[in-house]
């Protein structure tokens, strides 16, 4: 079985990826050619010594001269400054005269290539007869391996310093992708608040620090939302078990006593059918109303057209004076049509439910008023009435769910308030409360974006 190759972090992929280029496509390449060129020119040199050479030696053989050994020639030949061999042959291979400072090379057939370390020419001087002149390449040899392996020292040295200035930059710039991945392992700890360090934006890191501060802003913002919905549901949940509790006891306990005998005493019976309506009715509109505002906190979309707040006013107004004919409610619609894009069924609610607040929070025969208006790009609705007022403590809890305040008058859900305050911000519109002066009386203001 083949074991996999270990994994290479970035910063070392980078510094070998430096190293590798500088290599193949810097110092490799210019030792090569400094190689080969002083190779060329060394061979080109030795090549032009070498015929010049041939040619005089030649001329001067043509006049009848011999090859002779000198002092001088023989101190250049071992300098490697003339040809270090001459030979004078018949063209059949036939040897005339030898003359060598040295080592001289093996024999050769005519027409043979040079043995190797020589390089041979070979000049005609007269019919039959030839001149074989040599360089051994040993002293050219010598000279570029002294030259190689300085250019070799200074090529490594090159590289190591390259290879360490790489480590030193790579480090450096990679130090905020370091952060990042502390930052990230924070973050997997459950610790949302964490956030990257400033960084270039200009730079890819800065870039990426950037898109990563702006994602963990989104992602802690959803989880808070997240934190504050389950809260509340959990809320909303035990506020609903606590408050069906009683409906539901209060009919088991009439079912008891009706179990019991009260079927057959008329009054009793009366009595306890009464109170069995009674309490399921309460307990049906309090279903309805948590079924409302389940919906609105799950963000279902509304039924949206086009209404006049006018015309649903005045059917709210109608239906409040039907329920409690004795009190003095008066209706002060705008002067003109007031056009909303809304859901109707959901705003005819909160109208209901506003004039129902009063009903629940002020004594019998106390005036209000349910007032349209226009206010810059928002309908208006307010109801105020001569009540006494909210208490200082209920006042920031009158939107709150199941929240009821000392002087309600009847059982109430304490939902009204706050599906009021749900619909509105439905609509991206808004609730609040305001008391009279000296505190006495309230007013109830909300605001619905208006149409277009």
């Amino acid at each position: 079985m083949r074991r996999a190759l270990p994994a290479l972090s970035l910063r070392t992929r980078l510094v070998l990826t430096v190293g590798a280029l500088l290599l193949l496509a810097g110092i490799l390449p210019l030792g090569i050619a400094t190689s080969r060129t002083l190779s060329e020119w060394r061979t080109s040199r030795d090549t032009d010594t070498l015929n010049a050479a041939a040619r005089a030696v030649a001329a001067d053989l043509a006049q009848g001269g011999r090859l002779v050994r000198t002092p001088l020639l023989t101190a250049l030949a071992e300098r490697g400054d003339v040809p270090s061999f001459f030979q004078l042959r018949r063209t059949d291979g036939t040897v005339v005269q030898t003359m060598s400072s040295g080592a001289a090379p093996p024999a050769t057939a005519p027409g043979r290539p040079a043995p190797e370390g020589w390089l041979l020419h070979v000049e005609p001087v007269g019919p039959g007869t030839e001149l074989v002149v040599g360089t051994h390449t040993a002293v050219a040899e010598q000279l570029l391996g002294r030259i190689r392996r300085p250019v070799l020292v200074l090529s490594a040295v090159a590289l190591a310093g390259v290879l360490v200035l790489a480590v030193w930059l790579v480090r450096r710039e990679l130090r905020p992708l370091d952060r990042i991945a502390r930052t990230a392992q924070a973050i997997g700890r459950g610790d949302l608040t964490q956030r990257v360090g400033p960084a270039d934006p200009r730079t890819e890191v800065g870039r990426l620090g950037r898109a990563l501060n702006d994602m963990l802003g989104q992602l802690e913002t959803a989880f808070e939302k997240r934190r504050a919905s389950e809260q509340q549901l959990r809320t909303f949940l035990a506020d609903a078990s606590h408050e069906l509790r009683t409906p539901v006891a209060t009919i088991r306990a009439y079912a008891e006593l009706f179990r019991r005998g009260a079927a057959d005493r008329p009054a009793d019976l009366a009595r306890v059918t009464a109170r069995i309506e009674s309490e399921a009715e309460r307990m049906g509109v309090l279903v309805d109303e948590m079924l409302v505002l389940a919906r609105l906190d799950q963000g279902r979309p509304l039924d949206l057209r086009d209404t006049d707040l006018n015309e649903l006013a005045a059917d709210a107004f109608a239906a409040a004076r039907a329920t409690e004919p004795a009190r003095p409610l008066r209706l002060v619609p705008a002067g003109a049509p007031v056009v909303l894009r809304c859901d109707p069924i959901r705003v005819r609610q909160l109208l209901d439910n506003l004039l129902a607040n009063v009903r629940a929070h002020t004594p019998p025969g106390t005036a209000a008023t349910l007032t349209v208006g226009v206010d810059g790009g928002f309908a208006t609705i307010d109801v105020a009435d001569a009540g006494p007022g909210i208490p200082a403590a209920d006042r920031p809890h009158v939107f709150d769910r199941f929240h009821r305040a000392a002087h309600t008058r009847g059982g109430g859900t304490g939902l009204g308030l706050a599906l009021v305050a749900a619909i509105a911000a439905a609509h991206h519109g808004g609730a609040s409360v305001h008391i009279g002066p000296g505190g006495i009386g309230t007013r109830l203001h909300v605001e619905l974006p208006l149409t277009g």
